[in-house]
């Protein structure tokens, strides 16, 4: 009897950490090797000073996708979602009411599409704890992303875009990137803001995308919320306030830390290769964003 109560106890545990986090947990579930700081070559400062030139990846952004607008991974943040989107989603309930809305991804319209066609809200905040990690290196770039507001973006408040692309569809780059995107794998090289490589097409940057996998789907759309919060042609959408940097999909990369806390990946990377045991039971995710950064040190 004693062992069952304990057993019953740890899953109460483990099913409580599943569905909430706290910021306090995010610094304990950083892959430390993602950071990779490296010495590529020598360089030249003020006044003739000889330097170093480095690399590494810095956390700069934290992102989540979640199925339900109003939701939240991170638990203390739950009162202030509700207050920020509830309005929205009542407005745009009203904005729709008696039109005939199409989900599509904008890839296709092939039944094979249809069934793999998910939707997820998206949420970009500022990394919190980020100045203390980079503190940490005792060696990084001088120059810091500005302070600002916590919240970046959240897709409930921007969902005349989000769900329909009201202005995403005008965007010549939402027709080159939608017809590219069976192609992606193969010329994402080339054309890496229009496509995510394995992933599929970014534009047009809206929740609904069409893909066999859960887990590609999350890591596609918060790819598409941190290029609209990053000021990178973003006519139309709502941003609260904007990332502070121009993102590399080719360069930087990506980490989970929930459902599982695993390593970085890059962006549009062959599923296969990282997918594997990852799947959230409740439909929500949450990424690190890490931004490659190079500069001469002295």
């Amino acid at each position: 009897m004693a062992i069952i109560l304990v057993l019953l106890l740890v899953l109460c545990f483990v099913c409580g950490r599943a569905y909430a986090l706290e910021l306090s947990d995010i610094p304990g579930m950083i892959d430390w090797s993602c950071l990779d700081l490296k010495v590529i070559g020598t360089c030249v400062g003020p006044f003739g000073i000889p330097g170093i030139v480095i690399m590494y990846w810095e956390p700069a952004l934290l992102i989540e996708t979640v199925k339900q607008p109003g939701d939240t991974i991170i638990g203390s943040l739950k009162p202030e979602f509700q207050n920020l989107t509830a309005q929205a989603v009542k407005n745009f309930a009203k904005s729709i009411a008696g039109s005939s809305i199409l989900a599509s991804s904008g890839s296709g319209s092939s039944k094979i599409e249809e069934t793999n066609l998910q939707f997820n809200e998206a949420h970009v905040y500022a990394f919190p704890f980020g100045d203390e990690i980079m503190m940490s290196l005792g060696m990084t770039c001088p120059d810091k992303l500005p302070t600002g507001f916590f919240i970046k973006y959240l897709s409930e408040l921007d969902s005349l875009e989000w769900r329909i692309g009201v202005t995403e569809v005008l965007n010549p780059k939402s027709m080159a990137s939608a017809a590219s995107g069976p192609a992606c794998a193969a010329i994402s090289g080339f054309m890496e803001d229009l496509c995510m490589g394995y992933w599929g097409a970014t534009y047009p940057r809206r929740g609904f995308f069409t893909h066999q996998s859960q887990v590609v789907g999350s890591a596609a759309a918060a790819i598409r919320a941190v290029s609209i919060a990053s000021a990178l042609n973003v006519p139309g959408h709502v941003v609260l306030e904007t990332t502070g940097f121009v993102p590399s999909f080719g360069n930087d990369k990506l980490q989970m830390i929930y459902p599982v806390v695993s390593g970085c990946i890059k962006i549009g990377q062959n599923p296969a290769l990282w997918e594997s045991g990852k799947l959230s039971a409740n439909g929500k995710y949450l990424w690190v964003y890490w931004r490659r950064r190079i500069c001469c040190v002295y």
